[in-house]
């Protein structure tokens, strides 16, 4: 389960993950036109401390959380 805050954001937003498997979690971010505007992996001890969104325009963000088979969109926006 990943939520995204804060949410709208200003500045950058962070993911909340909640999960049992060790593997490895990877996060893309697409704009509304459905350009890929970044794309990381991260540990899942490490995604509390992943900012995401500094450098983004103002807009509508679709993050696409996965691990393993599992995988979650959110929408978040920027001011």
């Amino acid at each position: 389960k990943a939520l995204a805050y804060p949410n709208p954001y200003t500045n950058e937003f962070q993911l909340n993950v909640t999960t049992s498997s060790s593997s490895v979690i990877e996060v893309k971010v697409y704009d509304m036109i459905g350009k890929l505007v970044e794309q990381t992996q991260v540990e899942p001890k490490n995604i509390e401390t992943l900012q995401i969104g500094n450098n983004y325009p103002s807009g509508v963000y679709n993050v696409i959380v996965s691990q393993d088979e599992n995988n979650q969109t959110l929408r978040v926006i920027k001011r």
